[in-house]
């Protein structure tokens, strides 16, 4: 007997490379990224629930089995709230958090949770530094300028770059335009792949920042319909003025960048 259905048999897709990726992770009105490079992963802050991601079951399919650098950017909600479920289903190497003043330390379960893990042994805990240095596979994770002594907890944000070859990403996390001022002479130029600031607020992103960084391309992490607004038309009116073009995780789904081939590929 023939079978007449084998015609209809579609060609197999090609698996996606990550090697030397930045992967924006689809989480809603919050933030989650996460760096590949030869086998070894950065994951930059753990989202919120609610997400079109979950960030354990994502994580999962890409055959995470450590995180060698989990980076908390700051410790507001939308960028930790996964992060415990994460710590509790990886093998984590090192957490990388903001140096904070004695009156800024969050008196919270899950900062005394990370604080008591280390303790622990589960992993070790460093503070952010201007300088300081992390080798993810063929490429380097660098920490840009230290933490500001401010009760304006966005700004305590850990701002960071990671290079391989001639490719660089930057996350400035929540930090406004105020202290992007701050970390102007910390910043590389004309990068590759840069995260919008504060989720593409008008008070982050600012023309300053973009005329040294000059991004290639543009991230923007949050909610469709948000309260917040985000992105707001001011943030995307600089883009569009110096032509540079953006993707926001609520149209695309997860962005992802090819760090190699300095694209956005498909997944």
């Amino acid at each position: 007997m023939i079978l007449s259905g084998c015609q209809g048999l579609l060609p197999r897709q090609p698996a996606v490379d990550y090697n030397n990726t930045v992967t924006m992770l689809d989480v809603g009105q919050a933030a989650s990224t996460l760096i590949e490079s030869d086998g070894q992963f950065c994951l930059i802050d753990a989202g919120k629930y609610g997400g079109a991601t979950d960030i354990v079951s994502y994580l999962s399919h890409r055959k995470v089995k450590k995180i060698d650098l989990l980076v908390l950017t700051h410790f507001h909600y939308d960028h930790t709230s996964q992060a415990l479920d994460v710590i509790r289903n990886f093998d984590i190497g090192t957490v990388l958090i903001p140096k904070l003043s004695e009156q800024n330390i969050p008196d919270t379960y899950f900062y005394k949770s990370i604080i008591e893990d280390s303790k622990n042994g589960y992993y070790s805990i460093m503070y952010a530094q201007n300088g300081l240095e992390f080798t993810l596979g063929q490429g380097v994770l660098k920490v840009l300028g230290d933490t500001p002594d401010t009760d304006n907890i966005n700004n305590t944000s850990v701002a960071t770059s990671f290079t391989v070859n001639n490719a660089v990403y930057v996350n400035t996390a929540d930090c406004e335009s105020d202290r992007e001022q701050e970390l102007l002479e910390y910043l590389p130029e004309k990068i590759s792949f840069f995260t919008a600031g504060h989720h593409g607020s008008s008070d982050a992103t600012s023309q300053r920042l973009l005329d040294r960084l000059n991004p290639a391309v543009v991230g923007i992490s949050c909610k469709e319909d948000n309260e917040y607004g985000h992105p707001h038309s001011q943030m995307l009116k600089r883009l569009a003025d110096m032509g540079i073009p953006y993707y926001i995780t609520y149209e695309t789904g997860n962005i992802v960048y090819s760090l190699d081939t300095q694209t956005i590929i498909t997944e």
